[in-house]
């Protein structure tokens, strides 16, 4: 009798462990169930935003719509196809479109891409005050998509706050190969220093001395010297330019001052060097180290100080500065919150609930068999 007790005491335990295992299993965004919601014509847009804005009406098609782990409907573009993948963060206040040009350049080099608009910022969903800052979870569920569609291995990029929440994710991104940050504060959506030390991969950091948002240089060199991969590079540009502005040569915020043809030229060769370290970063041997255009240092070992206290010009005057301004974007976080949990973790929890339930299984079977020889 007190064996069958102590038999029926382990299958108790062993039954809620496995119930408890197979909740975990569903608990973030389910069991094998998709995260987007919806494709194509279904995909809400903003109509309220200016036409050059927008995203042009011929990639209604490439529209998604995707849950973030908190519930969090966000809504963007997946382009290209492929199993290397790579998201594109925007700037706070540049929206969608800024990425499609070095969007469609990865594509056309056989990547696929997503692109999307954060939290709080239409046609994306609300999320309530306390949840509002968190576009790392964005950044996730953007790399979730992309494996959905069958994506292996992910480069992360993001261009201002973009890039902090990008670096803030990072660590519990699956399958990261690569991360690249354009202008991008330290603090301003996240502990992006106390993420980035846990990052190994190839990195790529940019920044431009003249920023018309502030001083972005010793924000993006805090960044650099917090990450502790061995393949990183720091590319560091003299144009009136900001975020995925320094991967193009026309002159947007440069109109207000005007550009040499010296400072267009180092943002065509940025955009070069970027999809360089895309190529060698997806093939094994990213660092190329160094680059030939002037004006572009790029320090494979701590940035030269000279250069970290080279002055910014203020913008002029009837000018407007981009809505990411410098490092006063938002509060600093202090850590990067356990909340940000590797998206893949709910398929581990999936494999130890069916081992569970397995074990649970096997014991059934053996007690029938115990008491059938009893009873001969």
């Amino acid at each position: 009798m007190k064996r069958k007790m102590a038999l029926l005491a382990v299958l108790v335990f062993v039954l809620s462990f496995a119930s408890s295992t197979a909740l975990r299993a569903g608990d973030e965004y389910g069991a094998g169930e998709s995260i987007i919601v919806a494709t194509g014509a279904d995909v809400p847009i903003d109509e309220s935003l200016p036409e050059e804005y927008r995203m042009p009406e011929e990639y209604t098609q490439n529209a998604v719509q995707f849950r973030t782990e908190d519930g969090v409907l966000l809504c963007g573009y997946v382009l290209g196809q492929g199993n290397k993948g790579i998201t594109l963060a925007h700037a706070n206040g540049w929206m969608v479109k800024s990425w499609l040009p070095f969007g469609l350049r990865l594509v056309d080099a056989g990547y696929m891409v997503i692109l999307w608009e954060f939290r709080n910022i239409a046609p994306s969903g609300f999320a309530p005050e306390a949840e509002s800052q968190r576009w790392d979870l964005d950044v996730l569920a953007a790399a979730q998509v992309l494996r959905e569609r069958g994506v292996t291995q992910i480069l992360c990029m993001g261009a201002s706050d973009g890039g902090n929440a990008t670096a803030v994710a990072a660590p519990f991104v699956h399958g990261l190969v690569g991360l690249a940050l354009l202008s991008s504060p330290a603090n301003s959506k996240g502990n992006g220093p106390q993420a980035l030390a846990q990052i190994d991969v190839p990195a790529f950091f940019a920044v431009s001395t003249d920023d018309p948002g502030g001083n972005f240089y010793p924000e993006v060199e805090t960044l650099y010297n917090a990450c502790a991969s061995p393949q990183k590079e720091f590319h560091v540009l003299t144009s009136y330019e900001h975020g995925t502005d320094l991967l193009s040569d026309e002159d947007v915020y440069s109109r207000m001052k005007g550009s040499t043809e010296e400072q267009k030229q180092e943002r065509r060769q940025l955009a070069d060097d970027l999809m360089h370290f895309t190529d060698d970063t997806f093939s094994g041997g990213a660092g190329t180290g160094a680059s030939s255009a002037p004006g572009v240092p790029v320090f494979a070992g701590e940035p030269a100080s000279p250069v970290a206290s080279a002055p910014v010009a203020s913008l002029s005057a009837g000018g407007e500065a981009p809505t990411n301004g410098g490092t006063s974007e938002s509060a600093p976080k202090d850590d990067v919150s356990s909340k940000n949990g590797d998206v893949a973790t709910p398929a581990l929890w999936f494999v130890l609930g069916a081992a569970t339930l397995a074990g649970v299984l096997l014991l059934l079977v053996l007690l029938v068999r115990r008491k059938g020889k009893n009873t001969k």
